[in-house]
């Protein structure tokens, strides 16, 4: 009957829930939500469960998804902590799919090490995922799983490309918390020093625009320099081929006057 249900290779995701979590929030309790896909080089392939709001370290989701599966490799989850600016990457963690596939019925109810941006581990997450219709999968029945406590323990661990994501995803983060911090600051501290930054900033902006230019320079001045040796070598190709060829010219005119000058020699002597 499931096997109908799910004509094409497909995984079903179960969100159980998160624990043990590093808590990320300054003020108050995080608001943890799990997201995944398994494209990670396509930001707009996420999907996500609701935010578990003020759920701090051990959110509860219990969500059910379901995606196409076309040979990827691994899922790639994160946790994130919403935020008024920018959402804070709380753990994140890569899971082999062949763990689900070689199951038994193609089902894995596991408990899931999770790692904070740092890549240590921290926390883990509750997930029941099942593979369906992928061939050359563990297609033994088993009624599949859905109660966190009959998890077992899973594999997870953490991809470079995921790593390098979650990094990204941390700079953008402090970036924006640096941005509310320069902005309370600046308030606080008023029309004059104000003034000042926003000069410091055009200083900086007029200094950007000069290295701009300078670049820009440097790079026609390699350009001209280019071309003026491939003029160069192109005029010392054709003085060559035009001495060559005037060579060439030359011998075929001696070659010809020295036969011209045969045949006036045999003329004279049968004269």
């Amino acid at each position: 009957m499931l096997a109908q249900q799910h004509q094409t290779p497909t995984l079903s995701i179960i969100a159980h829930s998160a624990s043990n979590l590093k808590d990320v929030e300054s003020f108050g309790k995080q608001d943890p939500y799990f997201r995944f896909t398994l494209d990670i080089t396509n930001p707009k392939s996420f999907q996500k469960t609701f935010v578990h709001k003020n759920a701090g370290k051990n959110p509860v989701w219990n969500q059910s998804f379901n995606t196409p599966l076309n040979g990827e490799q691994d899922l790639y989850i994160e946790i994130m902590d919403e935020e008024n600016t920018a959402d804070a990457v709380i753990a994140f963690a890569a899971i082999p799919l062949n763990q689900v596939i070689y199951a038994h019925g193609g089902n894995l109810n596991a408990i899931f090490p999770v790692y904070t941006p740092d890549g240590k581990q921290n926390g883990e997450v509750t997930l029941t995922l099942t593979a369906h219709n992928v061939p050359g999968q563990n297609t033994g029945y088993q009624t599949p799983g859905i109660r966190a406590d009959d998890a077992q323990y899973g594999v997870s661990h953490v991809v470079d490309v995921h790593l390098k994501r979650i990094k990204s995803l941390k700079n953008k983060e402090k970036a924006a918390d640096a941005g509310i911090a320069v902005a309370g600051g600046l308030f606080a501290l008023g029309a004059g020093l104000l003034a000042n930054k926003l000069n410091n900033d055009h200083n900086k902006q007029e200094q950007a625009k000069k290295d701009a230019e300078l670049e820009q320079q440097q790079e026609r001045e390699q350009f001209e320099e280019e071309k003026r040796r491939l003029e160069a070598e192109q005029q010392k190709f054709q003085a060559d081929q035009d001495a060559y060829q005037k060579q060439q010219q030359q011998q075929q005119n001696h070659h010809h006057n020295t036969e011209t000058h045969h045949e006036h020699h045999h003329s004279q002597r049968r004269e």
